[in-house]
């Protein structure tokens, strides 16, 4: 009898430390998804962040969940007196090379950017993929100072011309924004005519465009290249870009513009976004 006692109170003793420890976990991840969630906060959706790749993407040698840097090239403002600065990393993961086959168009590259290193703080973002620039179009559209320094400079994806530090930056013959000695700042366009998605209806500052025109919209400067799937659908952040080449490669250097997207799906769009060619 002592023994069935004994043995029922130490079962009951057991009970109880696994139900502190359950309620302890479980308060304890409810906490890091309250934090994770004000962090993201600091990142607010509609934020443009333009990026240079520090990682080589390869359809035949990128392995599955091979992790990929990026990158920022410009100070992104915030708002609330928030910065983010040049030199910030984004980081994120590999999700599917898709192997080669019989056809030349299988050629296929599958990742996402999960995070942002906002001072010394991670903070876990959605990010979508508005546009992508080869290495050689980053570098034609990178300014080349004169003797009188000055440069007149095309940025990549339109028409868009700067002039000096601080001169304007127009688009057409309306002034967007201006040029600083890190890119240009400027108001996004609204959906000009492009499947791209503007900055945030009703913002208050400029977007961080870098080297790329405000209507920049899908890929520019290399061969073939498409952009499947932006990552603006389900699933969220997803992005998928393919060749009709045997072999996909995104080459260091290469430039991209993220747009931060919301916690809720948006509204479905295209998801085949041509090349925009070499020369662009």
């Amino acid at each position: 009898m002592k023994n069935n006692l004994r043995m029922l109170g130490l079962a009951l003793c057991m009970l109880a430390t696994s139900l502190v420890t359950a309620t302890g976990q479980d308060l304890k991840q409810d906490h890091q998804q309250e934090q994770n969630a004000r962090s993201a906060e600091r990142i607010p959706a509609g934020t443009i962040i333009p990026v240079s790749l520090d990682t080589t993407l390869r359809s035949d040698k990128t392995g599955r969940g091979a992790t990929i840097t990026a990158t920022v090239m410009q100070d992104v403002p915030l708002g609330a007196g928030e910065t983010l600065r040049r030199g910030s990393k984004v980081t994120g993961h590999l999700i599917e090379a898709a192997i080669p086959g019989s056809q030349p168009d299988e050629s296929k590259i599958s990742f996402q950017f999960d995070q942002v290193q906002l001072g010394s703080v991670a903070i876990p973002v959605t990010t979508n993929l508005r546009a992508v620039a080869s290495r050689r179009a980053v570098f034609a559209a990178t300014p080349q100072l004169t003797i009188e320094g000055s440069d007149d400079q095309v940025q990549i994806g339109g028409d868009q011309i700067s002039y000096l530090n601080d001169g304007p930056v127009m688009l057409g013959e309306q002034v967007v924004g201006k040029y600083t000695s890190q890119g240009v700042l400027a108001y996004g366009g609204q959906d000009r005519g492009t499947p791209c998605r503007g900055t945030v209806d009703g913002a208050d500052h400029p977007q961080a465009f870098w080297l790329f025109s405000v209507d920049a919209c899908g890929a520019y400067g290399f061969d073939g290249l498409t952009v499947f799937r932006s990552g603006r659908t389900a699933p969220l952040g997803e992005v998928t870009l393919s060749s009709n080449n045997k072999m996909l490669k995104i080459d260091k250097g290469s430039g991209m513009l993220l747009l931060v997207g919301g916690g809720e799906a948006e509204q479905a769009q295209a998801h085949v976004t041509p090349s925009r060619g070499a020369g662009q």
